[in-house]
């Protein structure tokens, strides 16, 4: 889904709280703004997406997409969450080493993260209380297996993704 669908499932989660806010995005060349956001509270999220290269036209999914939603801090003004999504380059024509393809999530997965910010920005953004959730076994977690080509992933090159060994704050 494009950034469109994730602005129009914001905004209809988001409808609940007082204060307005706003999602926007951040693309990857923006290097002054990527930069200023690695100081803000941020929420990761690595899931199953699809990739659509239009330069050649391949297909392909992966279970390690990634985005972060970074959200104020507490001595910031409400309102503005952005949102960053980290790319993977297409197998077949990569050798353009500069251009990724943005991942597209399932409209239920875009759903259920917006949701879970909804309540970390509730938590520290409004003092409301956490909820106590069960604690899932390992049959019950969502622990996904699979190849990872770290040589096309974005967040791999940029140390952080959740298969690299040392994370940088991104």
């Amino acid at each position: 889904m494009s950034f469109i669908e994730w602005r129009t499932l914001f905004d209809d989660i988001f409808d609940g709280y007082s204060d307005e806010w706003t999602l926007t995005y951040v693309h990857r060349n923006d290097k002054i703004q990527n930069q200023n956001l690695k100081n803000k509270r941020r929420m990761e999220r690595t899931g199953y997406a699809k990739f659509y290269c239009s330069k050649c036209w391949n297909s392909w999914a992966s279970a390690k997409a990634k985005v972060v939603l970074y959200y104020p801090n507490a001595n910031e003004p409400l309102g503005r969450i952005t949102l960053r999504f980290f790319g993977q380059q297409c197998r077949k024509c990569s050798r353009n080493k500069i251009y990724f393809v943005n991942p597209e999530f399932d409209e239920d997965w875009i759903e259920s993260t917006l949701e879970k910010l909804y309540e970390r920005i509730g938590w520290f953004c409004y003092g409301k209380e956490r909820l106590t959730k069960p604690i899932k076994n390992d049959q019950q977690a969502n622990n996904i297996e699979g190849p990872h080509e770290k040589a096309l992933c974005e967040a791999c090159q940029l140390g952080c993704c959740d298969q690299t060994s040392i994370k940088k704050n991104c």
